[in-house]
């Protein structure tokens, strides 16, 4: 049983449940200059929680972790807005947050990586 697809499952579908449970966080993080920013956060939701269920199955596990890969880049914006939210509420540098963020965001990449 490989640990880390299951772990990486959990989390994106963990992170999907919270999109409606806490959507007003979500809905924050998407850029102000979209429309439909409660649906956004909403759907990106629905799609994290399709990504886990992808990754399970053997059969749709490369195809999703390549979606995966783009998807992740694709909301890095949402990141940005999150890190300059937060670098302003909390008196935070700016520069911690994206040397923290950042690499993140890479590892995650790679994570996915891992499936294709």
């Amino acid at each position: 049983m490989d640990v880390g697809l299951y772990l990486m499952a959990s989390l994106y579908f963990i992170a999907g449940i919270t999109h409606f449970t806490h959507t007003r966080f979500f809905e924050y993080a998407v850029p102000k200059i979209l429309v439909y920013r409660r649906f956004i956060a909403l759907f990106s939701g629905g799609i994290e929680i399709l990504i886990a269920v992808g990754l399970v199955y053997p059969d749709s596990r490369s195809l999703t972790a390549l979606f995966l890969m783009f998807f992740l880049v694709a909301i890095y914006p949402a990141n940005i807005v999150q890190i300059n939210y937060y670098s302003e509420k909390y008196k935070l540098p700016v520069l911690l947050l994206w040397a923290i963020r950042l690499p993140m965001q890479i590892a995650l990449i790679y994570w996915a990586y891992q499936y294709v």
